[in-house]
């Protein structure tokens, strides 16, 4: 969309920018360009995602700018990214992503809207912007490949991957597992011998492909089983459960503390 001005010349549509860096000089240099930009109005900014709840409230930014320089899709900036996604329906576009496909397509599975790596100008991140708001995504060659090619992936695993089938009982185990509880707890929240639960452990990695407990969480994520929640009524670490499958409720376990 564009408005017209009174002089007959046509301008942008001003946009609302969020900008989020954790670097206070970056986040200053972004800005101060920001609104010295024509058709970009910038709207608040915040050292962390969780700092800037207050500017991802209700209708307060079209984009958000969230930077990533020196993180190059690594654990902080992606989780940064996913935490964003999670609190925000709002599009963002991330500053400092490595050019390498690989980078890129991390970002895109977290969610991201646009992106502007080390090479591109202030003129490119404006754009970019721009270009988040209308719904558009525009990449290299390269990074289009690598998209494409996880597509294909993911496809190919959703074709031959199919959810195993675990009983109640082996339901509770693995939600007790991915909870962080050892054998010994289970054996006690669930009222049954500690040769048991070994037994339904062993079936429970098995089924679930995996070689140790440590991987159960991300099979859990991968097949998006429907764990039961806990019965309510115990002071224990966690709830037991109870043997009815229709008492189950699909949600996940947490641990409390003790």
């Amino acid at each position: 969309m564009e408005d017209r001005a009174n002089s007959g010349t046509t301008v942008a549509q001003v946009i609302r920018v969020a900008v989020i860096s954790p670097v206070r000089i970056h986040l200053q240099g972004l800005a101060h360009l920001l609104e010295l930009e024509e058709g970009v109005r910038l709207v608040g900014t915040a050292p962390a995602v969780g700092a800037a709840q207050p500017l991802l409230a209700g209708a307060v930014a079209d984009v958000v700018l969230l930077d990533m320089t020196g993180d190059m899709a690594g654990e902080p900036g992606l989780d940064a990214l996913y935490r964003l996604a999670e609190r925000t329906d709002v599009p963002c576009v991330v500053l400092g992503v490595s050019d390498r496909p690989d980078a890129v397509v991390a970002c895109a599975e977290a969610g991201i809207a646009g992106y502007v790596t080390h090479g591109s100008s202030f003129t490119d991140l404006v754009d970019t912007l721009r270009s988040a708001t209308r719904g558009e995504f525009s990449c290299q060659a390269g990074v289009v490949a690598g998209l494409v090619g996880r597509l294909a992936a993911l496809a190919r695993v959703h074709r031959g991957e199919r959810a195993p089938k675990l009983t109640t009982r082996e339901l509770q185990i693995v939600a007790l597992i991915e909870s962080g509880h050892a054998n010994k707890e289970i054996a006690r929240l669930l009222h049954i011998q500690l040769t048991t639960v070994k037994n339904h452990v062993h079936n429970v990695l098995e089924k679930l492909g995996v070689d140790s407990r440590g991987e159960v969480a991300a099979a859990v994520r991968r097949f998006r089983l429907p764990l039961p929640a806990p019965v309510p009524g115990s002071g224990s670490r966690t709830a037991p459960y109870a043997d009815r499958a229709d008492s189950f409720a699909f949600e996940r376990v947490s641990a409390q503390s003790p």
